[in-house]
């Protein structure tokens, strides 16, 4: 055998392995993955929460897909029971997908939110869901939350657990799975109808909401009936203003002071020069008023 392959072989054997353990390396003592269809808004909120095994060596990469058409909204780690927001790479477009990378520094729980559109046809919501397998998991688990008034509802695999909430407004389910191994997929489908559109949020509850049917006498709104006396009223009303404004004009014409009209004798003897802005006479050679200044017409 020659050499150069005899080294090829042993390179192989060598990188390959060490590469498929580092890839395995990452862990996940459990992952929780929860969809909230129509909660805050017309589409699903899906949340992932996963935590990595203490066989993991930390710092590690944690990589998580959701769609394409899919709205990331936080990435965010949990501590002391608080979330605050964590470091992170991406999102990368792949295809149908989205990814990104987590570097993970601490055992806490990590978590991904993001919305995804839910199909509809006319009354029918569909939405389906799918775990790749990219890490092994310990637990695996998944919740889901639907308006109570939904009917029809079909998950596959089916729910466990199905039950409606305390408050009477969602419908939950679970399913669980242990020991999932690496390259081990899961797929989701769930279906389910409903005739409303209203969200099932608890921030919902503040949108206001009339006490009573809206009817003629329902304070604030003006009844047809009564619509010709308004506008009568509202003639008459403009009619006033506008006598009210002339007769205003009137009356600051009548204040204005009237200039006086220059008085002139009648008639003039010969060679005498009168002013004809204040009707002074004036003296033999003036050119101007003694009186008030005007230039005389001389001739």
């Amino acid at each position: 055998m020659p050499r150069w392959l005899m080294f090829t072989l042993l390179f192989g054997l060598i990188v390959f392995p060490s590469a498929a353990g580092a890839q395995g390396g990452t862990k996940l003592e459990s992952i929780n993955i929860e969809f909230w269809s129509e909660y805050d808004q017309p589409s699903m909120l899906v949340i992932t929460e996963f935590g990595v095994s203490q066989d993991t060596p930390l710092p590690a990469k944690v990589t998580m897909r959701f769609p394409k058409e899919g709205n990331l909204i936080a990435v965010a780690v949990e501590s002391n029971g608080s979330l605050f927001n964590t470091d992170f790479e991406g999102p990368v477009e792949q295809g149908n997908w989205q990814t990104i990378t987590l570097n993970v520094q601490s055992y806490d729980l990590h978590r991904i939110e993001y919305y995804e559109p839910l199909k509809r046809e006319e009354n029918q919501r569909l939405f389906k869901y799918q775990w790749f397998g990219d890490y092994y998991v310990k637990q695996f688990n998944l919740n889901v939350l639907v308006p109570a008034d939904s009917t029809n509802l079909v998950a596959i695999p089916p729910l466990s657990n199905t039950e409606i909430s305390a408050n009477n407004v969602h419908l939950t389910g679970s399913i669980s799975r242990s020991e999932m191994k690496m390259g081990k997929s899961f797929e989701f489908d769930l279906s389910y109808e409903r005739t409303s559109d209203a969200l099932t949020g608890s921030n919902q509850t503040n949108q206001v909401q009339p006490s009573e049917p809206i009817g003629p006498e329902t304070p604030g709104r003006i009844s047809v009936d009564r619509l010709p006396w308004l506008i009568g009223g509202m003639g008459l009303a403009l009619i006033a203003i506008a006598l009210w404004a002339y007769w205003r004009s009137t009356q600051a014409n009548e204040d204005k002071p009237r200039r006086r009209r220059p008085h002139r004798p009648q008639e003039a003897r010969d060679g005498e020069v009168y002013c004809h802005e204040c009707g002074a006479r004036a003296h033999p050679g003036d050119r101007f008023c003694r009186t008030c200044g005007s230039r005389l017409r001389v001739e």
